[in-house]
């Protein structure tokens, strides 16, 4: 399942995972160094950061935002 930083509070991350559902996670149980906006992917429990699908969001966005 693919899942977005949304925001940061405390101790945990707020995750919205596909199908718009938010989800909060302890920042100790994902990667080192997320940051919001970052793609994550999780499998069998683990959490990975998914960084082609996180560069592919933030080109997109920024093409987006220039041409707003």
């Amino acid at each position: 399942m693919k899942g977005i930083i949304d925001r940061f509070e405390g101790d945990y991350a707020v995750i919205e995972f596909e199908g718009k559902t938010m989800v909060d996670i302890l920042k100790r149980d994902l990667p080192a160094g997320l940051k919001e906006g970052d793609v994550i992917q999780c499998t069998e429990g683990a959490y990975v950061i998914d960084k082609l699908e996180t560069d592919r969001i933030r080109k997109a966005t920024k093409t987006t935002n220039v041409n707003v």
